[in-house]
Formats: structure tokens, sequence, C-alpha cells
């Protein structure tokens, strides 16, 4: 894996812009799920993805509108607030340089996501976000670091 800049980050993202959100779906624990673009042909066990995927997992978050937070990670309530993504396009996708706070803005609902963990003494690192690059087979994963690479490789998380 290559590790970028959130500028080169930016412009792998910026395909990405305009599309709107499909099967929003809260995950295991807070983690959340999401598709864009295409859907691609269905996977061993028969789950369609998009072209694009994102995956918020080791990451506090939390949805916002201009004027209120609509749920946070730890809400009871988390899928029916997600329910307010689906079909909205992604406009903007700004990463904070350091600490990789980033907020996906959906057409004025804010997708804030904030890390957990930094690595561990081990050097383990957890992933806050990943998204899946247009069908490529390249995942942009931002831990402690962004980095870019093969879904396939090792060291980078190949299940979606």
């Amino acid at each position: 894996m290559s590790t970028v800049t959130p500028e080169q980050a930016r412009q792998r993202i910026a395909p990405l812009l305009g599309l709107p959100a499909w099967r929003v779906e809260r995950g295991w624990g807070s983690f959340v799920d999401m598709e864009f673009g295409d859907p691609l042909p269905p996977d061993q066990d028969g789950r369609v993805y998009g072209r694009w995927h994102l995956w918020v997992m080791m990451a506090a978050w939390r949805l916002e509108s201009a004027d209120r937070v609509l749920a946070g990670s730890e809400d009871a309530a988390l899928q029916q607030a997600l329910d307010h993504l689906e079909g909205r396009p992604l406009t903007d996708v700004l990463i904070a340089p350091g600490t990789l706070a980033t907020t996906f803005d959906f057409d004025g609902l804010r997708l804030r996501t904030f890390p957990l963990y930094r690595p561990d003494p081990d050097g383990h690192e957890y992933d806050h976000w990943l998204l899946w690059l247009d069908g490529s087979g390249d995942v942009l994963v931002a831990d402690s670091r962004l980095r870019i690479g093969r879904d396939d490789e090792p060291g980078t998380p190949g299940e979606r």
C-alpha cells in the first residue's frame, strides 16, 4: 500500500462526487456501509456492491443537518437516521490533515467520522474508514494515515 496525502485522496475520490448513495446500512455495531455508482456482479455470497463502496468501521461518527445532530454512532435508532442518506448525492469529502477526521457531505447532510484509535504498541492499525474506488480493485484506507492499495494485496482488507 502507498501512503497518500489528503489532496491525492481527494483526486481519487473526485469521480465519486455527484453519485447518489444507495443501500445505506448499519452494519455490525455502529459500522456503516453504503454503495455508489452502478452495481457490480454479485460476490460469492450473492451480495451486490456498487462500483464505489464506503465502509465506516472503527470510528465514531455523527450525522448532521445544518442545524442539528440527527444521530451519533452510539444512538439507538441508527438505521432510521442513516435512511436520510439514501438517494442523496455525495457532494464533497473533506479529510483533516493529521487527524484524518473526515466529513462526507451529502447535499446538506454531513456524515462526520472521528478516528477512535491510534496504532497500538505492536504497530497494529485500526481502519476508521475504507473506500473501494470505482470497481478498480483499489481501496483507499484511513487509519493513522491515508493509504491506497489493491484490495487483494497483503495488509489490505480484501473483504467488503
